[in-house]
């Protein structure tokens, strides 16, 4: 599949929430209880203000996801880290736009310095648990049965991966 990335802006306010909210609907991949407004777009443009954040675009001009790189702590000191954020409408998973994703970030991170990127993933995901770990990150980190959504508890796994540069 022809994926593009285009820098996340006004045009991509409700697809992206669009997609973020079926997550937050039917899923722990999204931690949020309730759906959010589109105005919560604005904290994906200032999450993506120094950093690069893209809305992905396939060959029918349609927003499949959205994907960010943000500090992973807002502090000079942890300058070569960031976190990876990414979601794909449920209709175009498996099909390796997350891969594409994270590839694109990758290689923005590498050009500004960062040499690690982490992820922190819902402990019942073992999809993206699996694309993480098929993918070059390893496990760093569990807090158990810290949320409860959907009438179930679920943790959170911590995931790192070494880009060759910045931290080691």
């Amino acid at each position: 599949m022809t994926i593009r990335f285009e820098a996340l802006s006004e045009k991509h306010r409700r697809p992206v929430i669009d997609i973020f909210n079926y997550y937050v609907e039917n899923s722990t991949a999204a931690y949020r209880a309730e759906p959010v407004d589109y105005g919560f777009y604005d904290n994906f443009l200032e999450d993506a203000k120094d950093y690069p954040g893209y809305a992905m675009i396939d060959q029918d001009d349609t927003v499949v996801g959205f994907c960010t790189l943000e500090a992973f702590m807002p502090i000079k000191t942890f300058s070569a880290a960031a976190e990876a954020t990414y979601f794909i409408h449920t209709a175009y998973t498996g099909k390796g736009i997350g891969k594409k994703a994270l590839d694109r970030l990758e290689e923005d991170a590498g050009r500004m310095g960062i040499g690690k990127i982490v992820v922190n993933v819902s402990d019942d995901n073992d999809r993206s648990i699996g694309f993480h770990r098929r993918n070059g990150f390893t496990e760093y980190g569990r807090l158990g049965r810290v949320g409860r959504k959907l009438g179930k508890s679920f943790g959170i796994v911590y995931m790192e991966k070494t880009l060759g540069r910045g931290t080691s």
